[in-house]
């Protein structure tokens, strides 16, 4: 169960990684696409009021992803670490592993994410040339975010692999 339970965290991990990969180039695929129904919804915007548009909609689309993503990944922790604490033999290498995926997880739902958020809806709309000020501060969290979670996603494969080659 456990082994499935780490699977399907690393497995949303992966699939996070690749939407927020690629939600904004999706935003240009739509606007080079010239869909004569979009054309015609779009006109009394400007090409470029058009594209923010739809990359506020992308921002908005990966805030909602990255709220549920934090909020399934504490109950899949969670669920984990319960069922490594209650096995027998208790493997502690597992545990302190899980426990610290589920105290990346814990930063990054209730730390970084929610400053990502608040920061990220505050220059949705501000123009990007020259960049507001507060994008410094945005790229660091964006970065920490990435930083952490790649270390999370080491952690449980480590984990996984460990399991492997324990067989």
């Amino acid at each position: 169960m456990a082994v499935a339970v780490l699977g399907l965290w690393l497995g949303i991990t992966l699939f996070m990684w690749f939407a927020a990969g690629t939600s904004f180039a999706i935003v240009d695929r739509v606007l080079q696409s010239q869909n004569p129904l979009l054309l015609k919804i779009a006109k009394p915007l400007s090409p470029s009021e058009t594209r923010e548009l739809l990359r506020h909609l992308a921002s908005e689309t990966n805030r909602a992803y990255f709220a549920a993503y934090g909020w399934a990944q504490l109950v899949l922790g969670i669920f984990l670490l319960f069922l490594l604490w209650r096995q027998i033999p208790r493997d502690t290498t597992a545990v302190i592993l899980a426990g610290a995926m589920l105290a990346i997880v814990f930063v990054l739902t209730l730390g970084i994410t929610p400053q990502i958020v608040t920061l990220g809806r505050s220059i949705d709309f501000v123009p990007r040339n020259p960049p507001p000020p507060e994008m410094g501060r945005f790229s660091m969290l964006h970065g920490a975010y990435t930083g952490l979670d790649g270390l999370k996603l080491l952690s449980g494969l480590a984990l996984l692999v460990r399991w492997l080659v324990r067989g």
